[in-house]
């Protein structure tokens, strides 16, 4: 009897120690792969800043820099798009700003410009574009092309999960933001077909420095687009700068259409500086963090806006 009874003891007592070995053994595998998650979106290239390569459907061959989000569908995509003449290097500030804020970031060289440099004539060789004599129609095709396959790459990222593209915000400084209203205006243009969704992406626009013509586009001519007009707008200029008369009569203008329509959704910040365009967004700190809770506030995330959808 006595045997039984250790024996029923010694059972229960394994029991009880596999019980709480089994406890501490799930604890320890359910922790594993947290960790182990976590070192991967660590390590993860695909969520690590890097230059991109985009191919235009008019072959031209440009260089990007993308800086992912790890917010995954929730990140809010930003193609930025910088002035004439211009290049990447100026705004590494500003998409790190972006990126630390849960932002996923895409700068485009575009055409004749940084790292975009070339083009293959039909003959196959490699010649460089002369940006003195890049017109219209060179403009034209950067918002036709490189812009469009920008958004390309932005919709890979969000098929993998990694942003949602229909929560796009498109910033543009001085030249490029007329290229930006441009741009929104095409993509506005492109309607659904039935649940496939082609178009209607830009949620708001950010102009910084902007100026009034650029070979014969305005952002004004791009106003008569209701969608667009519509959209959560900032202006951003140096007070002192040779872009302040232009900044607050572009938005002088966009209150008047919203007032009377009743909208809100505009934001014009008047920084206290003479500095325009890359040297605004670098030099003046408030700028990129202004810009990045405007996108923040006017861009919401959710299952009922601007919700994620596969492309």
């Amino acid at each position: 009897m006595f045997a039984n009874a250790f024996q029923s003891q010694a059972s229960s007592s394994t029991r009880k120690l596999l019980i709480g070995c089994s406890a501490i053994l799930i604890s320890a595998v359910l922790a594993v792969p947290a960790s182990a998650q976590r070192k991967k979106k660590d390590d993860d290239p695909a969520l690590k800043p890097r230059p991109v390569k985009l191919n235009t459907k008019d072959n031209i061959e440009l260089t990007a820099f993308y800086f992912p989000s790890t917010e995954g569908k929730n990140a809010i995509p930003v193609l930025l798009i910088h002035e004439w003449k211009g290049q990447g290097s100026p705004y590494q500030k500003l998409c790190l700003s972006m990126r630390s804020a849960g932002l996923a970031v895409l700068l485009v060289e575009y055409r004749g410009h940084g790292n975009s440099r070339q083009y293959t004539t039909p003959r196959g060789d490699k010649k460089d574009f002369n940006v003195n004599t890049m017109g219209k129609r060179d403009i034209q095709a950067i918002i036709q092309y490189d812009l469009e396959e920008a958004k390309q790459f932005l919709k890979g990222e969000n098929n993998e999960g990694r942003l949602n593209l229909n929560a796009l915000t498109v910033v543009g400084v001085q030249e490029g933001a007329i290229m930006a209203a441009h741009w929104a205006v095409r993509d506005w243009g492109f309607p659904s077909v039935g649940r496939l969704k082609q178009g209607q992406d830009v949620k708001a626009l950010v102009y910084v420095s902007p100026i009034k013509n650029f070979n014969g586009l305005t952002i004004d001519s791009t106003l008569r687009d209701r969608n667009v007009g519509l959209l959560p707008t900032m202006i951003v200029a140096g007070k002192d700068s040779p872009e302040a008369e232009e900044a607050e009569r572009l938005g002088g203008r966009i209150t008047a259409l919203r007032k009377r329509l009743k909208i809100g959704g505009l934001e014009v910040k008047m920084e206290s500086t003479s500095l325009s365009g890359p040297a605004l967004i670098s030099e003046v700190p408030s700028a990129a963090s202004d810009i990045v809770k405007f996108i923040q506030a006017n861009v919401p995330v959710s299952d009922s806006e601007n919700e994620w959808i596969e492309r």
